[in-house]
């Protein structure tokens, strides 16, 4: 019985620290948190703290890894184009879920570090499939361009999270889903754009409208 309290009691006090942690993070980034405005926060003494961590970044660090893997879980299932438009709603509905959390570590106090770990964890499926189908394409274009379409989803997930993730996850998540494979194609009509819009980068071989 003792242990099932202790049990209870340090599961208490992990999840205090890490809401008063996500309050902090939305006004100043971890490395400006003392332990004891954490502890303050969360109404626990500094013994208490030290008894589980040794600074606030390592408690930063285990939330970052947990959600870090949650989302790596979800990926490590895409198999093909197709599963981009479910992988993002499932995304969506988890963020907006935890929307205090991803505010926090998606926010402009986040970790950058452990933003361009979040940016990356699609990168080496999304290039081999995309060498699979585009063999002729420059290695270094489909870099470039996976960097191009993670950074901006990556934005616009904090201007949804920023608005309250008011938008549906499933509209949200077809919209990405046509700009990660149609781009601006998809959305504007480049073939009335005077003057005519042409491909200026040697590298890449797929088709273009108006040449």
């Amino acid at each position: 019985m003792a242990n099932i309290k202790d049990n209870r009691r340090s599961q208490y006090t992990r999840t205090a620290l890490r809401r008063a942690l996500l309050e902090l993070m939305l006004e100043k980034p971890v490395n400006k948190i003392t332990v004891k405005e954490l502890c303050a926060a969360a109404d626990i003494n500094r013994g208490t703290f030290y008894a589980h961590y040794a600074s606030p970044e390592q408690l930063l660090s285990q939330v970052e890894n947990e959600f870090y893997m949650d989302i790596l879980t979800e990926v490590a299932t895409f198999q093909q184009a197709e599963d981009v438009e479910r992988i993002f709603t499932k995304a969506l509905y988890a963020i907006r879920e935890r929307r205090e959390l991803a505010s926090a570590l998606f926010g402009p106090n986040g970790d950058r570090d452990f933003l361009n770990r979040v940016v990356r964890v699609a990168h080496d499926i999304c290039i081999v499939q995309w060498s699979g189908v585009s063999p002729e394409t420059p290695r270094e274009i489909l870099e470039n361009l996976y960097s191009f379409l993670a950074y901006g989803v990556l934005k616009i997930l904090q201007e949804w999270l920023v608005g309250g993730t008011v938008e549906p996850p499933e509209r949200m998540a077809a919209m990405l889903t046509d700009f990660c494979n149609y781009g601006v194609g998809s959305f504007v009509d480049l073939e009335n754009i005077t003057p005519p819009v042409r491909r200026r980068y040697p590298g890449s071989t797929a088709g273009e409208k108006g040449q």
